[in-house]
């Protein structure tokens, strides 16, 4: 996995010279759950950030592929009227690697979708603000999810994006309390609400 990271790191300048191919930088911020752990609400906030590169295939529709850290999980606070009860919050950290179709419509605005990779980089648990071992059910050192989104042009180089990004699979490698079955098995989902902003190289709106 590190040697396909690093191949694609070293491919990056030469994909770029090609007429065809931009890139660019992106970042953000999230809100997040985890569906499948007996809590809800998106109370967790996160970020992510990283590089893209597009590739525009007809005049409407690009492939953009990224690799951007993101930190995903969920926070259970205490009751708001009474400050009382156990709070929680769990921080996991991803090394995502998209691959969108976007399509260009109304010539600023996109739609996107697709699947992304998230690599497992490690993970936060906390109880009453204090930190504790994470649960005995470990993390899947690899998952997948998927995403869509909207898009609308800034400027020809600046965009801002949201999106949805849900889990496909398990992010646990097990059965764990609370679990639901979303598609394909049970387990827990990731469940992210974000907005961000890409900057691309050359121009990408014609």
């Amino acid at each position: 996995m590190k040697k396909t990271l690093f191949g694609l790191l070293l491919c990056l300048p030469i994909l770029l010279q090609a007429q065809v191919f931009n890139g660019g930088i992106l970042a953000g911020g999230l809100v997040s759950q985890v569906d499948g752990d007996t809590w809800q609400g998106y109370n967790k906030f996160g970020f992510y950030g990283g590089g893209l590169v597009s590739l525009k295939i007809s005049p409407h529709s690009t492939l953009q592929m990224e690799m951007a850290y993101i930190q995903k999980g969920m926070r259970q606070n205490a009751d708001t009227v009474t400050n009382m009860g156990t709070t929680y919050l769990t921080r996991l950290h991803y090394l995502e690697i998209p691959l969108l179709y976007q399509f260009t419509f109304a010539k600023r605005l996109q739609f996107e979708i697709g699947p992304a990779m998230d690599v497992f980089l490690g993970s936060y648990d906390e109880v009453d603000g204090l930190e504790v071992p994470t649960l005995t059910v470990p993390y899947r050192p690899v998952t997948l999810c998927g995403i869509i989104g909207a898009s609308g042009f800034i400027t020809p180089h600046l965009k801002a994006t949201f999106r949805f990004n849900y889990s496909l699979l398990s992010t646990r490698d097990g059965d764990v309390a609370g679990q639901r079955k979303i598609l394909f098995e049970e387990g827990q989902y990731n469940n992210v609400l974000s907005l961000g902003l890409s900057w691309y190289f050359r121009q990408e709106l014609e």
